[in-house]
């Protein structure tokens, strides 16, 4: 993980706060939190703690259709605090005072805050008028003392490794960024409160845990919408995609699986690349060789995720869609299979655990 030291917005970041490089929004932004206590991990061990990676197909009658590959989005922060001993806790309020009273006090006493903000009213972003999402989390790790703060971000047009930067954000940005209330995902003035007193590094009971609760999730997903069977499902429901939609919606959203696995804080190959290198960082803990086994078979799985992404990245002006829309369904089924047979494996060898 590489830090990124440039500043020159004239607010100096808290000590030990550096912008580091990285992934995704959520780990990234976890990953500055545990650096600043001195609790470093790296945003794989993070996202492979929390059960992090899965899969999910889902379209509502009305709706774009959304393919992801997050995993245990409910209970994320709540499952990585238990498996490091780190109290997390997301509290949001609808009262702007109130939320920005917390954030002010954290930084008079020079304590970073991980906060969760509209990337539409954000003023480092170039996106498209309109654009709304407000699922994006970020940390606040400087102050000017009157009207400005700086935050520590990630470019969001870069796939893979995202360069980490500096910018300041005068608190009235701040402010309506927060209490958006565009949907999907209102950011509803959200943020996280920490307490390391009682940290531990991750131990083989932790890691098992969130292995056997990963496995779990792409086994035996309570619908067919998630896990290897939501990938399946892909496969046949992408093929019916040009009869549900005119040619314009089509095209916006094929275009939109690129942006889902590959450009939106995935790293990558839908999260793949990062849960094969947790699993790496967890056989060297473990000294579990069927762990590194595994991680390679993520990892091919990931190269496979990112090619059927990469089909669509032109789907605005392709005039193959229909010859790429059957060579996604070969590669969602591909997947499948070795994402099956990789998890199969991993649930022969490795111990069963309690998943919380």
């Amino acid at each position: 993980m590489s830090v990124s030291k440039l500043n020159r917005n004239g607010i100096t970041p808290f000590g030990n706060c550096p912008a580091l490089d990285g992934y995704h929004c959520q780990t990234n932004s976890l990953a500055k939190i545990f650096h600043y206590y001195n609790c470093p991990l790296s945003e794989d061990m993070l996202l492979g703690l929390g059960a992090g990676m899965g899969f999910m197909y889902w379209h509502q009658k009305g709706m774009s259709p959304f393919i992801g590959g997050r995993g245990n989005v409910k209970n994320f922060f709540q499952d990585l605090g238990k498996r490091t001993s780190v109290t997390i806790k997301v509290i949001s309020t609808s009262i702007e005072k109130k939320a920005e009273r917390a954030l002010l006090d954290n930084l008079l006493r020079k304590e970073p805050l991980m906060v969760y903000a509209d990337m539409g009213f954000l003023p480092w972003f170039d996106l498209p008028e309109g654009y709304h999402f407000g699922g994006h989390t970020f940390v606040v790790c400087g102050y000017d003392g009157q009207d400005t703060v700086l935050a520590s971000d990630m470019d969001q047009k870069a796939s893979g490794l995202k360069r980490g930067f500096y910018s300041p954000i005068t608190l009235e940005q701040l402010r309506k960024a927060r209490n958006s209330p565009y949907r999907p995902f209102p950011p509803k003035n959200a943020y996280l409160e920490f307490d390391f007193g009682n940290y531990h590094p991750p131990n083989d009971e932790d890691i098992y845990s969130s292995i056997n609760q990963t496995i779990h999730s792409m086994l035996n997903p309570p619908i067919s919408n998630f896990g290897v069977e939501g990938i399946r499902r892909s496969a046949k429901e992408i093929t019916k995609w040009p009869c549900l939609f005119n040619e314009k919606e089509l095209r916006l959203n094929l275009f939109t699986i690129y942006i889902f696995i590959e450009i939106g804080g995935t790293g990558g190959g839908c999260f793949r690349y990062m849960y094969s290198r947790f699993l790496k960082e967890a056989a060297e803990i473990t000294s579990n060789k069927a762990l590194e086994a595994a991680a390679s078979m993520i990892f091919e799985s990931g190269k496979h995720f990112s090619e059927l992404g990469q089909l669509f990245d032109d789907a605005e002006t392709a005039i193959d869609i229909e010859e790429k829309i059957r060579a996604a369904e070969g590669k969602f089924i591909t997947i499948a299979d070795m994402e099956e047979e990789a998890f199969q494996n991993l649930a022969e060898n490795i111990p069963s655990m309690p998943t919380t």
